[in-house]
């Protein structure tokens, strides 16, 4: 019971609160906040006069949603054809400035929650309560540089480890510094030459050791996977969430990563419920022109649109297995744009054939429970944290409205 003497309580009149069990809007025109928390959610009137002292911010005629939640992001990035290049030429003051600068334009997009998926340990330096005070972030959860072999993907942000004892020491450093969770590179990847994209990093043995140290110590953990065989050791080994499942070979005649999906390796993981993070609106935008029509695509360009599709219906078979989605762009990487997290949901839908009530589960209640944090935030309920989006149109007919966001609050603090 909430006492109507208690103070700083604001009231939120809108049209409609979405409802993430029920999978549909509320007529609920009324949302009761106190200290960032949600404390009511009812009839607009009868709040009024229930808490008459309490201040009133008028969204109508806007549906309210959870704020969306990125799993995965690399806000060190720039979005450049290179953003290796700038990444390695900037000083870390710079990299620092820039990682917050894009955080709050994922802010002002809808993304009230972000994990960052491996950046330099001076991205912690974001949780100073200095800088949180002058700037408007989103909720960040840090994993601090990945953990990858010597030379591996991502080795550039500081960290790799090889032996046993080097696996677990990195696990233990990162609780140590406070990160929210623990990266594991089990693949080579694009963004560093010589890392070998089809190439299988760790094996299911290694990643065991990392996933039941980070795990003793509170912290979840997610994979970077390009292969079949890496996602193999990866589940195997226990992570909590893979990202990419690329499946990737090396095509014999063009040399191009090719996209090679075998039921038959993967047929042991049926009914696994574990997260996969797709990244289906990663360089998406290299394709545009070709997508539209402007132009006809050349041999290499009509290769990527086959991969495309072979990763809409990859996607698909994840989701036959019974694994679960979690929205994550990879934003940072080549024309992966900070402020686009609703492409991934709208390509969940359009590309892989999910509902739009579906694809809305993956950015809210299952990024929420995939990063830990399922009693906090990732829904509109009493006892959650106030991250809430305001929207003129409805996502669950066309998920392209989450484009189109009217309002942002995080924690109860209204941005935009």
């Amino acid at each position: 019971m909430i006492d109507p003497a208690e103070k700083g309580l604001c009231l939120i009149a809108a049209r409609g609160v979405y409802d993430s069990d029920a999978c549909r809007v509320r007529p609920d025109d009324g949302v009761l906040i106190q200290d960032g928390i949600i404390r009511a959610i009812g009839d607009l009137r009868q709040l009024s006069r229930d808490f008459p002292q309490a201040r009133q911010i008028d969204l109508r005629p806007c549906l309210l949603f959870p704020g969306l939640i990125n799993t995965h992001v690399h806000l060190e990035f720039d979005t450049s054809l290179d953003p290796r290049s700038g990444f390695l030429a900037q000083s870390p003051g710079v990299r620092l400035l820039l990682a917050a600068e894009h955080a709050r334009t994922m802010l002002r997009s809808g993304v009230t929650t972000i994990r960052d998926a491996g950046s330099t340990w001076g991205l912690l330096e974001l949780r100073d309560p200095a800088l949180a005070g002058a700037l408007p972030l989103p909720r960040l959860l840090l994993a601090g540089p990945p953990v990858t072999v010597t030379g591996g993907h991502l080795y550039y942000m500081g960290e790799e480890a090889d032996s046993d004892d080097e696996l677990i020491k990195a696990v233990r450093l990162r609780a140590k510094r406070g990160c929210d969770a623990v990266k594991l590179v089990i693949s080579g990847g694009q963004l560093t030459p010589g890392s070998g994209p089809e190439r299988t990093s760790y094996d299911a043995r290694q990643i065991g050791l990392i996933t039941r140290q980070a795990r003793h110590l509170g912290l979840p953990t997610f994979a970077h996977c390009l292969t079949a065989e890496a996602f193999v050791n990866g589940m195997r080994g226990g992570v909590d969430c893979i990202e990419h499942v690329s499946f990737y070979v090396r095509d014999p005649d063009t040399r191009l990563l090719a996209r090679q999906f075998t039921p038959a390796m993967v047929r042991e993981f049926q009914g696994d419920d574990r997260f996969f993070m797709n990244g289906l609106s990663c360089m998406y935008h290299c394709l545009d022109q070709v997508r539209s029509g402007e132009k006809a695509p050349d041999a290499r360009e009509a290769f990527m649109l086959e991969q495309e599709r072979r990763m809409f219906s990859n996607f698909r078979a994840l989701m036959d297995l019974g694994m679960r989605p979690v929205l994550g762009t990879d934003a940072g990487t080549p024309v992966t744009y900070f402020e686009e997290s609703w492409l991934e949901l709208a390509l969940m839908v359009e590309g892989c054939g999910l509902s739009p009530a579906r694809a809305i589960q993956a950015g809210t209640v299952d990024a929420a429970c995939c990063l830990g944090l399922e009693q906090v935030t990732g829904r509109l309920a009493a006892g959650f944290s106030a991250d809430i989006i305001a929207l003129e149109q409805d996502p669950l007919e066309n998920i392209r409205a989450l484009r189109d966001i009217r309002y942002v609050l995080c924690a109860g603090k209204l941005i935009r």
